[in-house]
């Protein structure tokens, strides 16, 4: 502010004598003390930055992004109808990082035998059983079909461990991780022909846990669960699962495969994206509460974190939230919204300010259009009249209020 829009100037020049005089103060040492207190204040309101503020100017902000110390290179752009009518990426919290692991192949089969799974060997014999004595001769026994009546079934159940391998009577060792279920059907039938009478086998996977993907967090259900032929995406394990928690718009999905991670909020991701992958055995999925927000500062009546509560939050939603600019200290041509835009992968591309003038009547139908981002700042830059006003308030405080009164309408 400048010196001439005050009265310290005549203050100091005035020489500093127990004679001294002010208007409506009368002569003596009290009147003294009061003037040194008034050039005291002055010095102070010239240097207005010694005032206390909650946010800055509109003049500030301008400022500092033409300074040097701007290393952030962000610059300020002013809130028109095609920034407005802009949607803001989808993508910036990871679909594209998720829609990657699309490119690892994916097996055509979803039954193949892996350790730790449980096998049900069934054993179809006629004549003289290896595993029974000799086979019933009436259609009692359910047989496999294209099995004559009379062969009888064995059931041996069996774990696959943790080499691979299983053992059989008869048989020994054999070799069953990466196999298919008929495929090793097929060798264990072709290693016991030479004990049995034309025998016949089938195997079945009773319980698989390698082929299974785990889902664990803010679920209705954590736990494992099997991969099926039907090739279950990233929403169909996670409806497996019960669905979510928590409110979808708080909730996050981390998933981890083969060591590679990406994140994403769920309720980005959308059952015909490309990032809703196919889920394979092994991969884990974790839904986590993290909420989408933005933050209200500056000259308004409260500080605060505010919730979106929906998928998607306007410009002018938000400042209805934040109570808007405080009449009595807010300058209302200077709303600035703090961003980082990004790119489709996520990227921070360029911190940027956008200007929002709430004294122009058209900005009222650009809000409605313009969508908030999560983690956006709203700034509500302080009015230069504030700082006036706070000067007052200074001498009513150490004065009087008269002298506050006279100083302000001389």
């Amino acid at each position: 502010m400048s010196s001439k829009d005050h009265r310290e100037p005549t203050l100091l020049k005035a020489p500093v004598t127990a004679s001294l005089r002010l208007p409506g103060f009368g002569p003596g040492r009290k009147s003294f003390q009061i003037a040194s207190a008034l050039m005291m204040a002055g010095t102070m309101l010239a240097g207005c930055s010694s005032l206390p503020q909650n946010a800055p100017t509109s003049r500030n902000i301008v400022k500092a992004s033409q300074s040097p110390a701007n290393t952030l290179n962000y610059k300020i752009v002013e809130l028109d109808a095609a920034l407005a009518s802009t949607p803001p990426q989808r993508n910036e919290l990871g679909l594209v990082k998720m829609a990657s692991f699309a490119n690892i192949p994916a097996p055509n089969r979803s039954d193949m035998v892996l350790p730790g799974d449980i096998l049900l060997v069934s054993v179809y014999e006629v004549g003289v059983s290896l595993f029974g004595g000799p086979a019933p001769t009436s259609a009692a026994t359910p047989t496999a079909p294209g099995l004559p009546p009379s062969a009888a079934a064995h059931n041996i159940p069996v774990t696959v461990r943790e080499d691979g391998n299983i053992s059989l009577p008869y048989i020994g060792t054999l070799k069953a991780n990466g196999f298919y279920p008929e495929e090793l059907a097929e060798q264990i039938g072709t290693r016991l022909a030479p004990y049995s009478q034309s025998p016949q086998v089938q195997v079945a996977i009773s319980q698989s846990v390698g082929n299974a993907a785990y889902v664990n967090g803010a679920v209705a259900k954590s736990g494992r669960y099997p991969l099926t032929s039907a090739h279950e995406r990233l929403l169909d394990v996670i409806a497996l699962a019960g669905g979510s928690a928590i409110d979808v718009n708080d909730a996050e999905l981390h998933f981890t495969r083969r060591g590679e991670s990406a994140t994403l909020r769920l309720a980005d991701l959308r059952a015909e994206d490309r990032a809703n992958i196919q889920v394979l055995p092994g991969d884990r999925i974790e839904i986590r509460k993290q909420r989408k927000s933005i933050t209200v500062f500056g000259a308004t009546d409260r500080v605060s974190e505010i919730g979106f509560e929906a998928p998607n939050l306007s410009l002018a939603e938000a400042l209805a939230r934040s109570t808007g600019p405080a009449d009595s200290r807010a300058n209302a041509r200077g709303v600035y919204l703090f961003r980082l835009e990004r790119d489709s992968s996520g990227d921070v591309l360029q911190p940027v300010i956008y200007h929002i003038d709430m004294m122009n009547p058209q900005t009222y139908f650009l809000t409605q259009m313009f969508q908030m981002q999560d983690k956006d700042v709203i700034l509500y830059s302080n009015s230069s009249s504030n700082l006036t006003q706070k000067f007052v308030g200074m001498l009513n405080m150490l004065f009087s209020p008269a002298l506050g009164i006279r100083y302000a309408t001389q």
